[in-house]
């Protein structure tokens, strides 16, 4: 299996050497290269060719690299929230379930405040 995936690869790249050979070889045609404030000596069309792809390959994994840093900074700040929410969550979970009656000033206990302690029970009554 090794040995055909090797074959596949090498009649690949054969084959992509070929249509570059060829590709090079009908656009051999020399062209200046005017931009504005820059003008190039003559080239073969396909060196400004392969120039501009590579311009483009350059300028495309630029800004795939600053979506990249973006989404992982995110995700950053993201993981940071979630560490400060999950240990909120434990801290709350540490918490007793119900007030001991001697902690209440007045004595009455937590079913006799509003807004406070209550439960299901004093919510139920």
């Amino acid at each position: 299996m090794q040995t055909v995936r090797r074959l596949m690869a090498l009649f690949l790249f054969a084959g992509l050497f070929f249509v570059v050979w060829r590709f090079a070889s009908m656009n051999a045609t020399e062209i200046p290269v005017d931009l504005l404030v820059l003008q190039t000596p003559a080239e073969p069309i396909w060196v400004v060719l392969l120039i501009a792809f590579g311009l483009g390959v350059l300028s495309a994994g630029l800004s795939l690299c600053y979506l990249v840093i973006k989404k992982n900074l995110v995700a950053r700040r993201y993981r940071k929230a979630v560490r400060g929410l999950e240990s909120e969550i434990h801290q709350l979970r540490n918490l007793p379930l119900a007030a001991p009656e001697s902690a209440s000033p007045s004595g009455a206990g937590a079913e006799g405040r509003e807004g406070e302690g209550g439960g299901l029970a004093s919510r139920s009554a």
